[in-house]
């Protein structure tokens, strides 16, 4: 199956006629469909799965309403009630190796008698009077709605199989569609009621009253049963929903600048935090400036400052000694004469002495400043020890001073770009009532889970019960040969079910384990995360082993690892069912993180089918992504919504900002 086109005439925010042409090209088996949060994405995938299955489609926004009134609420708000909504998909379908152009159109409007559904199938160029009215069966023969899941889905649904303990009950549910074990499981339901009926008709007296009371109970709990999963299927795509309006509010807060508004306390914490350590380095400087700092503008003069005290330090030495050595001279000469010394010795001490007295009278003949004693020593530790280290710390306090201006300027500009709060209050009203609500919806579901979990407790324990009053009853009874046949036979034929329906998913199960494997290491084109998977065939938990045979335990994985797990677990059993049908996938990243985003873009994308659908936003299929699924790319669209009007229409290119094949 390919499809061809869609075409939308006033079905949700698409207004008027909006078509899509869908088919793709030799080597080309991407579409590409880009659209903001809320855009109409996802009215899409609902519009292709509402056209094929009518009441029985998994749409996002259903939720607990009526056929009908969702029908109603699926007729755009400025089309008239009385002409209606129509849908138009025309695709190709293979028969005998030849290509049949075919199209389902479904419409409906406003009447009198309340919503009129029509619809409307041809198969070649005539319209096909006997396939209409047995669409139902074609399209469940030809893709089963049980696994429609399978090919049709959106990022919420893969974080949903990503979750362990959802992951289980998923595949299961995907399995026994796949294999159609549903059959298997209501011909047992129907054994079981024959069973009980038989065994009705020979009771009497208390036994037939116990076997009643009993029956009545498990009615009873079957009842409440069927009223919670329907309960919990609405709920589960009600929530679906939310997550999605959730999303939507959340991203137009972010585009308004809610984020940052919200973290303004935090920003202004931070920034307050830097002016108190910029006022401390200030402090510092100041410190600094006021001790002996600015002398290292004066180096050259504290050096010649240092060398005249050094100076006349010495000259006041000299002047103190000269008084002292000329007696010495005048006693020494004396006392070489009166030892008769050679005229020539006495001489040449003589000069010596004389010259030794004049060089003392030219140092003590310098100019006194008067410096004090301690001149000297204190101006060379100034000039040696203080000055450098003063000067090393003034350049890092300077450094961290300008760090930190550099800092306080980007977060004062920072808060000036932040929106009054006004101007965001509205949309912090509708992200704190999608929030809200979401959050009372998850709990709602997780309390019918729960209630789910314990009927299933009551309703083993009511079949028990039931099973017990009717052997005991049927004991009692002489003439029952017939019926014991037929209840032999069923009980029989049950276990032969149970046993098949073992035999079934055992024999499956390994070619379902090496798809999904296969799946994975496509995705990762290597081999990684785990050497084998196994499916444990009574609960459906699924194990990674490594090449040891090791458990990996699923914990170790990152989100984005079992999101690309949950990714092949699609994957894989989509490629087992052996349908020829198109992959579409509603914002298939947003859930990923950009380092695992690429193993989708280059490993699934382009292999997901031989016609894969992205409905993408503004943030998942961009810049090198969008470079490296160009090639797969046979057809860009982009929905463009007017807020005010409240309308989508549907053009042909990708973003504005974005370039993609055309």
């Amino acid at each position: 199956m390919i499809f061809d086109s869609l075409t939308l005439e006033n079905f949700g925010a698409y207004a008027g006629a909006q078509q899509m042409k869908l088919s793709p090209l030799p080597g080309k088996p991407v579409v590409l469909v880009g659209g903001m949060n809320g855009g109409g994405k996802t009215t899409l995938l609902d519009a292709v799965q509402l056209v094929l299955y009518g009441s029985r489609a998994r749409t996002s926004t259903r939720g607990r309403e009526s056929y009908h009134e969702f029908l109603r609420s699926c007729i755009n708000r400025n089309a008239k009630p009385e002409v209606g909504a129509k849908i138009t998909l025309k695709f190709s379908r293979f028969s005998s190796g030849q290509a049949i152009a075919c199209e389902v159109q479904r419409a409906w409007r406003e009447t009198s008698r309340g919503i009129v559904e029509t619809l409307m199938v041809t198969d070649g160029d005539d319209y096909d009077a006997t396939l209409t009215e047995h669409w139902d069966e074609f399209i469940e023969g030809y893709l089963p709605s049980r696994i429609a899941h399978l090919f049709f889905f959106d990022g919420e649904q893969i974080k949903e199989l990503a979750e362990r303990e959802n992951a289980a009950g998923i595949l299961g549910t995907a399995i026994h569609s796949l294999l159609g074990l549903d059959v298997v499981d209501r011909l047992q339901a129907d054994l079981k009621v024959l069973e009980r009926r038989k065994r009705a008709a020979v009771l009497d007296g208390k036994a037939a009253e116990d076997y009643s009371r009993a029956q009545l109970d498990l009615k009873n709990v079957e009842s409440l049963q069927a009223e919670v999963c329907g309960a919990r299927a609405s709920l589960e795509n009600v929530v679906g929903r939310l997550a999605k309006d959730a999303n939507s509010a959340r991203e137009r807060f972010r585009s308004a600048g809610g984020e940052a508004y919200q973290r303004r306390a935090e920003v202004e914490k931070e920034l307050e935090g830097l002016r108190t350590q910029e006022a401390a380095v200030s402090d510092k400087l100041r410190e600094l400036l006021a001790g002996h700092l600015p002398l290292a503008m004066v180096t050259a003069e504290l050096e010649a400052a240092e060398a005249s005290a050094r100076a006349e330090a010495e000259s006041h030495v000299a002047t103190e000694v000269l008084a002292v050595i000329e007696a010495r001279d005048k006693a020494l000469l004396k006392e070489l004469k009166r030892k008769k010394a050679g005229d020539q010795t006495v001489d040449i001490v003589a000069r010596f002495l004389e010259g030794d007295r004049r060089g003392r009278e030219s140092l003590a003949g310098n100019k006194r400043r008067d410096y004090p004693a301690e001149t000297v020593p204190a101006l060379a530790h100034t000039r040696e020890l203080i000055l450098p280290t003063d000067i090393t710390d003034a350049r890092a306090a300077v450094l961290e001073h300008q760090s930190l201006n550099t800092r306080i300027g980007g977060f004062e500009r920072a808060l000036e770009a932040v929106p009054d709060a006004d101007a965001l209050a509205d949309l912090q009203k509708q992200l704190d009532a999608a929030e809200g609500e979401l959050k009372q919806r998850r709990a709602e579901l997780e309390t019918l889970v729960l209630k789910q979990e314990a009927l299933s407790t009551q309703r083993a324990e009511a079949e028990r019960r039931l099973e017990r009053s009717a052997d005991a009853a049927v004991d009692q009874e002489q003439h029952q040969d017939s019926r014991d046949r037929v209840l032999s036979h069923s009980a029989r034929v049950r276990n032969t079910l149970e046993a098949f329906r073992n035999r079934v998913v055992q024999r499956h199960v390994a070619r379902l384990e090496a798809l999904i494997l296969d799946s994975l290491q496509q995705l990762l084109r290597k081999r990684a995360m785990a050497d084998r998977i196994s499916i444990d065939p009574e609960t459906y938990a699924v194990t990674l082993l490594n090449a040891a045979g090791q458990t990996i335990p699923f914990e170790r994985l990152s989100a984005g690892e079992r999101q690309l797990l949950a990714t092949a677990l699609l994957w894989g059993l989509a490629r087992a069912s052996g349908r020829p049908v198109p992959t579409i996938i509603d914002t298939p990243l947003g859930r990923l993180d950009s380092s695992h985003r690429k193993h989708l873009v280059r490993g699934y994308f382009p292999r997901a089918s031989h016609q894969v659908i992205l409905l993408s936003t503004d943030e998942e299929i961009i810049g090198t992504r969008l470079t490296e699924i160009n090639p797969s790319v046979a057809r860009v669209y982009r929905l463009v919504h007017e807020d005010q009007a409240g309308e989508t229409s549907i053009e042909e290119g990708y973003f504005e900002h974005q370039h993609a094949a055309t």
